[in-house]
């Protein structure tokens, strides 16, 4: 028969390796920034070119661009604008009933609501994005842009800021 003490040395070895597995499993889930792939200076006003490049990625014909569901955040102290894309389903509020990938549903392309908040008070904590464009004002006529995240829509979604860049600079010189 076993006694008591030695039962307890015999468990330490598994508890401790059950421990560690769900420990590691817990903070596996931490949401990490995805890399920058893109920066530039761009002429323009930073919330027309935010407006107008959703508009062209949602115009787009490929269904996991124009799928992309956007979180707009304009920061006033800091003077910038945030893009949030998200894949489909990320969003809070996307069902069957209204997935673009269900041939059945009904396809609302609205745009997203701004969010004004304060940059240092509300962190980005919610679900993992495709990619965030960040356009922040330098001066009267230009801003800087940066693309973080994955690079097939990160790299859709700049090359759409571009064109809307020139656009907007053709128009201005008109």
């Amino acid at each position: 028969m076993r006694t008591p003490a030695l039962l307890s040395s015999t468990m330490k070895i598994p508890i401790a390796i059950l421990t560690l597995l769900l420990s590691a499993c817990a903070n596996s889930g931490t949401f990490q920034h995805k890399p920058q792939r893109h920066a530039d200076r761009f002429g323009g006003n930073r919330a027309a070119l935010a407006d107008c490049t959703i508009g062209r990625l949602q115009a787009d014909s490929r269904w996991v661009i124009s799928g992309l569901g956007y979180e707009v955040r304009s920061y006033p102290d800091i003077d910038a604008t945030e893009v949030y894309a998200f894949p489909l389903g990320a969003l809070p509020g996307t069902y069957p009933r209204n997935m673009p990938t269900n041939p059945d549903a009904v396809g609302v392309q609205e745009k997203p609501v701004v969010k004004v908040l304060d940059y240092a008070a509300h962190p980005y904590t919610g679900p993992s994005y495709s990619f965030l464009l960040m356009l922040k004002r330098i001066d009267d006529d230009s801003v800087l842009a940066t693309v973080k995240g994955n690079e097939y829509e990160g790299g859709i979604a700049w090359e759409s800021l571009a064109a809307c860049a020139a656009a907007s600079n053709q128009a201005g010189q008109k």
